[in-house]
């Protein structure tokens, strides 16, 4: 699933262009590329068929920077770590009471 800025993008159109083929003011492109706003159902419908994919395939947010790390991370496999699930080092003491 990629985002509108993605597909224009890919597409090497400007906001402006994309604007003109949806029928709206530039200014609502960007709104919609920079998660302020979303497009209307009518207009995800048109972008749908400017894009050539059914609308549903079409991400209206993009995914936070933080959920991006995560997802190049798991497509490298598993990464070693020195802490547990906890994010408790592995050489920290156990809090067991024993001195």
């Amino acid at each position: 699933m990629k985002t509108i800025r993605e597909l224009r993008q890919e597409r090497a159109w400007s906001q402006y262009e994309l604007a003109i083929q949806i029928g709206v003011h530039p200014q609502a492109v960007y709104l919609w590329e920079s998660g302020r706003r979303m497009p209307l159902v009518p207009q995800v419908r048109k972008l749908g068929q400017v894009f050539g994919l059914c609308s549903d395939e079409i991400a209206l947010v993009e995914p936070p920077s933080s959920l991006k790390r995560v997802a190049r991370r798991s497509a490298r496999g598993p990464q070693p770590s020195s802490e547990h699930e906890e994010g408790v080092p592995l050489d920290a003491d156990d809090d067991t009471g024993t001195t």
